[in-house]
């Protein structure tokens, strides 16, 4: 059965009120010119089973994940967003099959990353609390599942974290980091911007794709991270957002100036928020040029487009500013997800309820290599949906009813974990000393910010939800021993991190 769900209603920062979005008219032609070729083009099996790929058609020659650092889904177009940030991405968006409630396992770029590479939740691997992990070299990840199955296979990242000499490369035939564009190590917050930003992930990706043109099976990550704090853009571009009716500068923000966040003097939360906006904006411009080459060179033909983020981030939600990974909620854990088949899946449609980044690693193996066993992935093929169907209209269980994710910054001794299934949303945080075990319910349906906690007035939900949290946490309240520290660091890592506000 096809899902057509309504737009969802807006639930922008509160400096930002709903009215209507103006048409910002920031695309370029080339854009254009892509996005009206892929629209002519248009016409759940157990994670660690055998999985089946679609039922009519062979695997995609070329599998492009796009993903984008930092970004919240309530920030984008597509998801209902008072600014135009995403017009590349609302088109991608038309013949795709878009998910309306895409879950992060964790709101931190390694800890998330894990989860997507190797297909299980952070509790199971203990890769949690630090933006920068050791991926460890035991996993079958996704890109070595892709080049086992004869997939040449690029990344172009520009968060400095997912470096090399952190094992991210594992499975990869080149791997490109922007970091290394700068003539130095840098942890300036202003100057390491200069090498992150999405003109530095171009200038790697375009020549890549070039040289690879000809390649029959081409696997490619590319990693933007623009909308990662600083919010700070090329000097050369203009931000329209600033100065624009929602940038009301009427509320002043406590920003932690000992962090790697602070724009100038500036104190108003709009201002950050506009920023920010920005940010997305020129991300999404940078992708759809990006994949108007590709069109150009063939490369999209018979080409599956993955489209997604680490994570979200805070914009003053629980009194939470320009920071991502400490708490639990809604700001920093939903994420877009939009996959695009043109000519293979039934686009233009929007999949309520909640899915999963832990998901994509066993969808992927559905649709690239039907029939093969990868041992220990936690997450469920999303197949299902993108041929149309709907798992949660099937007879028994419901293999989507729940998403599970977990929260956390810095030190091991905080460690949110959650679930949530349509509506409600259970939060769990463990005692440690003197400090209780806390319970939070919210009621995401009528009220989405997570301002109302109902754990004392609905019991009924609260119990249901906590016996499905007990058997996922398998009776652990705390992870075994973390693995994600790192023991030794290049000093490119080590200002990367000083530079993005992660280490002081």
């Amino acid at each position: 059965m096809t899902h057509h769900a309504r737009r969802p209603s807006v639930h922008p920062s509160r400096v930002l009120r709903p009215v209507p979005r103006r048409v910002a008219g920031l695309l370029a032609g080339g854009v254009l010119v892509l996005l009206a070729a892929l629209g002519s083009l248009a016409g759940c099996a157990a994670g660690t089973g055998s999985g089946s790929g679609t039922a009519s058609d062979a695997p995609p020659r070329r599998v492009f994940l796009i993903t984008v650092d930092t970004l919240r889904a309530d920030h984008l177009s597509q998801y209902g967003y008072v600014r135009d940030t995403s017009p590349s991405l609302e088109r991608l968006a038309g013949p795709g099959v878009l998910f309306e409630d895409a879950v992060s396992q964790w709101p931190k770029t390694g800890p998330s990353f894990a989860s997507m590479f190797t297909g299980q939740y952070p509790q199971t691997t203990g890769l949690t609390h630090n933006a920068a992990i050791d991926l460890p070299a035991a996993y079958l990840t996704l890109p070595e599942l892709m080049k086992q199955q004869g997939f040449t296979t690029l990344a172009v990242v520009s968060n400095g974290v997912l470096a090399k000499d952190m094992g991210w490369d594992q499975g990869f035939d080149s791997y490109l980091e922007t970091g290394k564009l700068a003539p130095a190590p840098s942890d300036d917050p202003a100057e390491y911007r200069k090498y992150l930003n999405a003109r530095r992930v171009n200038q790697l990706a375009l020549p890549l794709l070039e040289r690879h043109k000809d390649d029959q099976k081409l696997f490619v990550w590319l990693h933007y991270s623009d909308p990662h704090g600083p919010y700070l853009l090329p000097e050369d571009v203009e931000n329209p957002f600033l100065g624009d009716p929602y940038d009301t500068r009427d509320e002043i923000a406590p920003v932690d100036r000992s962090r790697a966040v602070a724009l100038g003097d500036h104190k108003e939360l709009s201002y950050y928020v506009a920023s920010y906006d920005g940010n997305v904006l020129f991300a999404d411009q940078h992708i759809g040029a990006v994949l108007d080459r590709a069109q150009e060179l063939g490369l999209l033909d018979d080409a599956l487009v993955i489209f997604t983020a680490d994570h979200g981030e805070s914009l003053g939600e629980h009194d939470y500013y320009f920071g991502h990974g400490r708490l639990p909620y809604q700001p920093g854990a939903h994420v877009p997800l939009i996959v695009s088949w043109p000519g293979h899946l039934d686009g233009g449609r929007r999949i309520p309820g909640p899915v999963e980044l832990v998901d994509l690693y066993p969808t992927l193996r559905d649709l690239v290599a039907p029939g093969t066993t990868v041992p220990g992935l936690e997450g469920r093929s999303l197949v299902p949906f993108l041929d149309g169907e709907n798992p949660r209209e099937a007879e028994g269980d419901d293999p989507f009813r729940f998403a599970y994710a977990e929260a956390g910054g810095g030190s091991p001794t905080t460690h949110y974990r959650w679930v949530r299934d349509e509506r409600w949303k259970l939060i769990y945080h463990p005692p440690l000393g003197q400090r209780p075990r806390t319970w939070e319910l919210y009621d995401l349906e009528n009220d989405p910010g997570e301002t109302r906690n109902l754990v004392d007035d609905e019991t009924h939900q609260f119990q249901r939800l906590r016996s499905t949290l007990a058997a996922w946490m398998k009776g652990s309240e705390w992870i075994r021993q973390p693995q994600s520290e790192v023991e030794v660091r290049s000093e490119e890592t080590e200002k990367a991190l000083k530079a993005l506000g992660y280490i002081n």
